[in-house]
């Protein structure tokens, strides 16, 4: 997509903003969710959303991505997850970004990342045999990213043999496992750290969209429910749940903006870290609020809100735990000489406690 708007890196893109809220509301509603988790990848939606440029927003024209910064990408992963789109839009961009900062082009096709479980085994001796593990969308991708050491590798899933399995929203997760599987090896060293800490906010990015997402469904379904003669809304303890509910969401939406402008200028670990583990606690409180103020239709299959909170659950558990998180946070804060250090300069102390 060349089209994609150059402005402030700074400031949002009201264009780009206005275009893919559009075109999601238009293009995954929940009928489309609901067949994606029965089906697969939603080809016509991917193709829908490729003609666009946007599974490729934020990496470099040049490497074959659509342009834009990192601002985009969160215009585009708020969007997709307020509407639960089915798509493997984070994974795409890690693949591209993994493969440009080693040197190589951004791959052709669908891609996917192997999140870098500690189970994989995984070895690259010329050729690539073992297997990486809880890959999101891996029976759906063409070509699958890993870190090997301290090297991107980039391997066919035609090579590979794939295991079954699915994650709590319904969306593939597998195993692949490889046996002297050739791969594109990157020229350049990259930092093992990347992939978390970029996984770890773009999973915040689409925490926030979802949460809006609920708030809104929940804001309009208790104005509608009419129980003894009035709308539920008017109930002081569904009035709780409705301010729970708006409180979590731009909580989470200010938080992921804030840290999106710091990643503009630096790596931004401590704010990732941080970013991540308040997101995700306030997910947990979203769902509870939502679920309470629904009653019983929010657990049916036919309406939307589950398809929202479960993306949530399984969100909050990639690239870091709320324990994990925390544990690495209060190490730094531990050894940091003081918090005021460890929030502006915190990345040689997070390295050193992690």
């Amino acid at each position: 997509m060349n089209s994609v708007p150059q402005h402030n890196d700074y400031a949002c893109d009201a264009d780009l903003e206005a275009m893919v809220e559009q075109f999601f509301a238009e293009k995954s509603d929940a009928d489309v969710v609901a067949k994606a988790e029965a089906d697969g990848l939603p080809t016509g939606l991917w193709d829908a959303a490729l003609e666009l440029g946007l599974p490729l927003v934020g990496l470099p024209e040049s490497a074959g991505g659509s342009g834009g910064s990192i601002l985009d990408v969160v215009t585009v992963l708020r969007a997709a997850a307020r509407h639960a789109a089915p798509l493997p839009l984070v994974e795409t961009y890690l693949a591209g970004r993994l493969a440009v900062a080693s040197g190589l082009p951004v791959p052709a096709g669908i891609t996917t990342v192997a999140p870098g479980s500690h189970w994989d085994t995984a070895t690259f001796d010329g050729t690539v045999s073992g297997t990486l593990y809880d890959v999101p969308w891996g029976s759906a991708a063409a070509v699958v990213a890993a870190i090997l050491g301290d090297r991107v590798v980039l391997l066919n899933v035609s090579d590979a043999k794939i295991g079954a399995g699915t994650d709590f929203a319904g969306q593939p997760r597998q195993s692949l496992t490889f046996t002297g599987a050739p791969a594109v090896i990157g020229d350049t060293p990259v930092d093992t750290r990347l992939l978390s800490r970029l996984g770890a906010f773009l999973r915040s990015v689409q925490m926030a969209g979802a949460m809006e997402a609920v708030s809104t469904l929940t804001q309009r379904y208790v104005s509608q429910r009419v129980q003894f003669g009035s709308p539920v809304a008017q109930f002081q303890a569904v009035q709780q749940h409705i301010v729970t509910l708006a409180q979590m969401a731009s909580m989470s939406t200010l938080a992921v903006d804030r840290t999106a402008c710091a990643l503009t200028a630096r790596e931004a670990e401590f704010e990732v870290i941080a970013t991540k583990l308040v997101v995700s606690q306030n997910a947990l409180l979203s769902v509870r609020a939502a679920h309470q103020a629904h009653g019983a239709i929010g657990m049916t299959q036919e309406y939307r809100l589950q398809q929202l909170t479960r993306r949530l659950h399984a969100w909050r558990c990639e690239f870091g735990d709320e324990i994990a998180l925390a544990t690495q946070l209060g190490r730094g804060v531990a050894a940091a000489p003081s918090l005021a250090r460890l929030i502006t300069n915190p990345k040689p102390i997070l390295e050193l406690t992690s």
